[in-house]
Parts: C-alpha cells; structure tokens; sequence
C-alpha cells in the first residue's frame, strides 16, 4: 500500500506536471539572485542531467517547470522536465523565491551534481515542504541539486 502511494505521490509531483509545460517561447517576468548569461544556449533538465557527468562544476543555463518550492522561506524549489527532476539551492543563501512559484517555468544558471541524502536531511526537506518524508529505512536517497547562481521565472498564464 505504501509503495502504491508512493508511486501516485511521484506520478503527481514529477510527471504530470511535464504535460503542462507549453512550447511557448520563456518569457521571464522575475529574476533572482545574479543575472543570467545571455550567451550560451539552454539546455533542459533532462539534458542537464545526462550531461552531468561530462560537466562536473561547471555552471549551465538549465530550463523546467517548478513543481514545489520550500514552505518555509523559499529557499529551495524542486524543477522538473519529464520523468527528471533536481533539487535547487540558491548560491550562499543570497536570494530565495516566492513560495507561490509553482507551477511556473524557469530558467537558471548553476552547477549541477549528484547528492545523497540522510533520513534526517529528507525529513527536513519534506517537513518544510509541508508534507511527510516518504522512505523505506535503510534505503538510500540519492537526486540531483543544482546551486543556483541566478533563477528567471515566467509567471502564470
């Protein structure tokens, strides 16, 4: 039964969000933290992520949709782009979105990498997203962050 929810909780969060996302050109409408570079091209978070390994510590200009953002302070935002999804921190805790973001397309600028997660660390996370750390003991909980130097987003249509 917990895997069941589990699995309509990952279903609800990461992949219908992806179905949203309109091929419109972004359009940003807030910018935080420092600007983002106009040169260089855009890749997706997918790309972001099958690439990570080719490029460890070097920042890129990464797209998605914001599916979640802490409840808290808004000190971090989940990004999604089909099935792949990353964690963002923002650089030195210098700037934080609004809670309300979700839901919205956003372009940033950061390096990307691979982290796991303690049982304490995903407690804390789930709790400022105001829900329940979902976790089978033992196992390990490993996803993507990106330390965001700079995040544009496009408000809601």
């Amino acid at each position: 039964m917990r895997k069941l929810l589990k699995s309509y909780v990952y279903l609800a969060v990461f992949l219908l969000p992806a179905l949203v996302i309109a091929e419109e050109p972004f359009s940003p409408d807030q910018s935080f933290g420092s600007a983002i570079p106009e040169s260089g091209s855009v890749k997706t978070l997918k790309q972001a992520i099958a690439d990570a390994a080719e490029t460890p510590g070097s920042p890129l200009k990464i797209s998605g949709l914001i599916t979640e953002v802490c409840q808290a302070r808004g000190c971090w935002m989940i990004l999604v782009d089909g099935d792949s999804h990353a964690r963002i921190f923002f650089e030195d805790y210098g700037f934080f979105v609004p809670t309300d973001t979700s839901m919205q397309r956003a372009v940033l600028y950061g390096t990307i990498s691979e982290q796991t997660l303690s049982h304490e660390e995903a407690e804390h996370l789930a709790e400022d997203a105001g829900r329940k750390a979902l976790f089978v003991q033992g196992e390990q909980i490993k996803e993507y962050t990106i330390l965001a130097q700079g995040v544009q987003i496009e408000n809601k249509i």
